[in-house]
């Protein structure tokens, strides 16, 4: 269902970094302050990436009757009978499930679903469906 990528990160700070020296370089040539603001860009897009993705799941996979959620290096199998909701942000890049019992992440972990193709903007996710319908099936 979900890994977060470290590479997509690494590559969109890369890519910044490339235009922003482009841009310097075309303008005045190679200087400090290329190098100053280089810098203070990294520095930003970590900070950035530490607070909105620290508390996200690394991975999370479904192994049909349960899924096996992994941050850092803490692995927790967790049955579907667990699962009470299944909540997406508007715009579905943000998955937070939430469970009847705590788990090792606590009552709710949030991830990042596989991008899936969404003709319809309104409707709902449709992992979200099958998950509560899966769930439901499982504590009958």
């Amino acid at each position: 269902m979900s890994s977060r990528s470290k590479w997509g990160r690494f590559l969109i700070i890369v890519s910044g970094l490339l235009v922003l020296a482009a841009v310097r370089l075309m303008e005045d040539g190679l200087s400090w302050r290329l190098v100053i603001e280089a810098c203070g860009m990294i520095a930003f897009f970590w900070v950035m990436d530490m607070v909105f993705s620290s508390d996200l799941a690394d991975e999370v996979q479904d192994c049909g009757d349960h899924l096996m959620v992994r941050r850092g290096e803490v692995t927790e199998r967790i049955p579907l009978t667990n699962l009470r909701s299944v909540e997406v942000d508007p715009d579905g890049e943000v998955m937070t499930l939430h469970f009847v019992r705590s788990t090792a992440f606590g009552r709710k972990i949030a991830f990042n679903p596989v991008a899936s193709l969404r003709l319809n903007p309104f409707r709902e996710h449709p992992l979200v469906e099958d998950l509560m319908n899966r769930a439901h099936a499982a504590r009958l």
